[in-house]
């Protein structure tokens, strides 16, 4: 086969144009320290780093749903602690009224402090976070707790509000992060109707009345605070797995990232060394192109 000057000169320049391009393709991984630019690159690898990505996502959205149940646990372990501290003062309040030592008009003034303390309470009932009633149920944009004379009236819903942290479908009976105001003031509000009539008994300030405060009244109390500390206590039980949850899962993000970042990038030291190769060769080439390359009118003068 003959070789003529032209095929020479194109054979060239086609083999100098694929080592300026290596040169430029590794100059390139050393600028961003990254490997994968391109399917291309390396296949394996970018389907591993897409796989990967996928997962540092679905992480990063379960430790933010974590973060999330968390802060909201958090607010109703605080409103929580306020509303058993209210029923604490109510007792020994109506314990003080029913000594059987007091006037009427102080049995009543009492009275007056207890019905200042259920209002108190029913504020606490409708505490916001994010703009979201956190007793309400899923019927979290209006307030589920409103007071008209004695009657006490909850607009919000038994529904528990769930924050997945984990793959599969979504169970609100164990990923709950609310109590509702059933969990808190029980079925049809009746610790609420308790609070109420003892009210009424403290505002009459009869003996009668005492007598009933001192037997009847104490013991709703003693029940009612004791159902309000086991909901508390759940309450405490699911932050405690949301918090080891969210650990697990700023492990797995750490472990994710690593991971990636082993695949993804590219080693720094052997770069250099192959784009000094490169770089080399391409200078080479340079040199020897010079003596093939066809003589131009530049030659002669």
């Amino acid at each position: 086969m003959r070789i003529t000057n032209g095929m020479m000169s194109y054979n060239f320049l086609s083999s100098l144009n694929k080592s300026l391009e290596k040169t430029n393709y590794i100059q390139t991984q050393l600028a961003d320290g990254k490997a994968l630019h391109a399917p291309s690159d390396d296949p394996i690898k970018v389907v591993r780093s897409l796989r990967f990505s996928t997962s540092m996502e679905l992480n990063n959205l379960y430790t933010q749903n974590a973060q999330d149940a968390i802060s909201w646990m958090d607010a109703t372990d605080d409103n929580m602690q306020d509303l058993s501290e209210i029923m604490i003062s109510i007792k020994e309040q109506v314990i003080q009224a029913s000594n059987g030592t007091n006037p009427e008009s102080a049995v009543q003034t009492i009275g007056e402090s207890v019905d200042n303390l259920i209002n108190q309470m029913i504020n606490i009932g409708n505490s916001q976070l994010g703009g979201r009633y956190i007793f309400a149920g899923q019927n979290d944009k209006t307030a589920p707790f409103a007071r008209d004379g004695d009657t006490i009236t909850y607009n919000g819903n038994d529904l528990k509000i769930s924050m997945p942290i984990h793959p599969g479908e979504a169970t609100p009976s164990q990923d709950s992060v609310n109590l509702t105001g059933v969990d808190i003031f029980g079925e049809d509000m009746e610790i609420l109707t308790h609070l109420i009539e003892i009210k009424e008994k403290l505002k009459s300030g009869t003996t009668e009345d005492q007598e009933w405060l001192a037997t009847t009244g104490l013991e709703y109390i003693e029940a009612d605070h004791d159902n309000m500390l086991e909901a508390h206590t759940k309450l405490g039980t699911r932050m405690s797995m949301y918090e080891m949850a969210k650990n697990m899962l700023d492990s797995s993000n750490t472990i994710i990232e690593g991971d990636q970042a082993t695949n993804d990038s590219i080693d720094i030291a052997k770069g250099i060394v192959d784009y000094k190769n490169a770089e080399n060769i391409y200078k080479t080439a340079l040199q020897i192109g010079a003596s093939i390359m066809p003589m131009s009118l530049v030659d002669f003068l």
